[in-house]
């Protein structure tokens, strides 16, 4: 039984399918802009990131691996990140994003002691408290399926851990961040 979750495990899911679009790293540009903008001079904003505009945001602000692990992943890497050691050793691989009605669905492969593991995630993404928090509605480890009462404690442990609860808040001038109609709305106070 133990080799058959080991197994389920090390058998990765497939990567989800992402919209992409050329355009939207400009978009996002000037989306991200225009919240700076209405940050600094203290005017509410509603900013809304397509499906594809999220995972542009997040490939060009999320350090993934080394350059040559990410080119093996398919994954850009932003211009002058490097990776320590430790940091490949146990490496984000790849990150995605299906933004669908209310939901979030995630998709993360890792590279952990010479293995890739990924982890999927699905949820309503929500603002409580000045934090980003995901109420989780079904996951996966590799092709193992994680029961709902152990994946609503391991969620809830990844955002309160004391290593990771400071990253899920958010900056005071951000009001709120959720998925309303496949797409990301953050709105600025």
């Amino acid at each position: 039984m133990t080799l058959g979750i080991l197994l389920a495990i090390l058998r990765q899911a497939p990567a989800l399918p992402i919209q992409s679009d050329p355009q939207a790293v400009n978009r996002v540009a000037e989306k991200m802009a225009l919240l700076q903008q209405s940050i600094q001079t203290n005017h509410a904003a509603h900013i809304a990131l397509s499906e594809a505009e999220l995972n542009q945001w997040m490939r060009d602000n999320l350090v993934i691996a080394s350059a040559h692990q990410a080119q093996q992943a398919g994954v850009s890497v932003p211009v002058g990140s490097a990776a320590t050691v430790e940091e490949v050793q146990s490496a984000l691989k790849d990150v995605r994003v299906n933004l669908v009605g209310n939901q979030l669905k995630a998709y993360a492969l890792f590279h952990i002691y010479g293995k890739d593991i990924s982890l999927q995630l699905e949820g309503t993404l929500e603002t409580r408290d000045g934090y980003v928090r995901l109420t989780p509605t079904a996951g996966k480890l590799g092709a193992l399926p994680i029961p709902q009462a152990t994946l609503g404690h391991v969620v809830a442990q990844l955002f309160e851990s004391p290593q990771n609860h400071e990253k899920f808040h958010l900056p005071p001038e951000i009001k709120s961040i959720d998925v309303d109609n496949s797409t990301l709305v953050i709105t600025s106070r």
